[in-house]
């Protein structure tokens, strides 16, 4: 399961940066995003939230919520960003219900897109993060149901707001 999905986060990337070049104009290098599982102490997660086992990210069962971490290196969150447009939506199924700069309490800066989407007649909500700096994207995929959206959503904003991008840093 854990090497399915991060193929598939590998192929989302790269679809991502599909439009985008990354050749430098003055040089034939090609710098191409690589994908690698995100320390999962980078949030603090909501509560009710546990680590894991099938995906790098949390978990609430009794919820039927997850947040699938990922961090993209050799990618600015700023150019993953351009490409979660009204083409991506559309082939992908997502209505785009708002999108936002923000600044976490880290002063990690970063790029929050909230979308809904139907499965099997029922309504989810998809947060999607993208927060870093000039070399690497911490990436959350953050998906609810609807209908719980007003227990989840404010303690969702919160943890995006607990993003740190060296953890460890932190530590003494």
């Amino acid at each position: 399961m854990k090497r399915f999905l991060r193929a598939a986060m590998q192929a989302l990337v790269l679809a991502l940066f599909a439009s985008s070049a990354f050749a430098q104009e003055d040089s034939l290098d090609v710098v191409l995003p690589t994908t690698e599982d995100a320390s999962i102490r980078m949030i603090t997660p909501p509560t009710g939230f546990e680590v894991s086992t099938a995906f790098n990210g949390y978990i609430s069962m009794p919820n039927s919520s997850a947040i699938i971490m990922v961090m993209i290196n050799n990618a600015n969150y700023i150019k993953i960003a351009e490409g979660i447009n009204e083409e991506y939506c559309s082939s992908n199924k997502l209505e785009l219900l708002s999108s936002s700069s923000f600044e976490s309490a880290n002063g990690v800066k970063g790029r929050i897109f909230k979308m809904k989407f139907i499965l099997q007649d029922d309504e989810w909500i998809r947060y999607m993060v993208f927060a870093g700096d000039l070399e690497k994207t911490l990436w959350l995929n953050i998906t609810y149901p609807y209908k719980l959206e007003e227990l989840i959503e404010g303690e969702i904003l919160k943890s995006v707001q607990t993003i740190n991008l060296n953890p460890e840093s932190n530590e003494e």
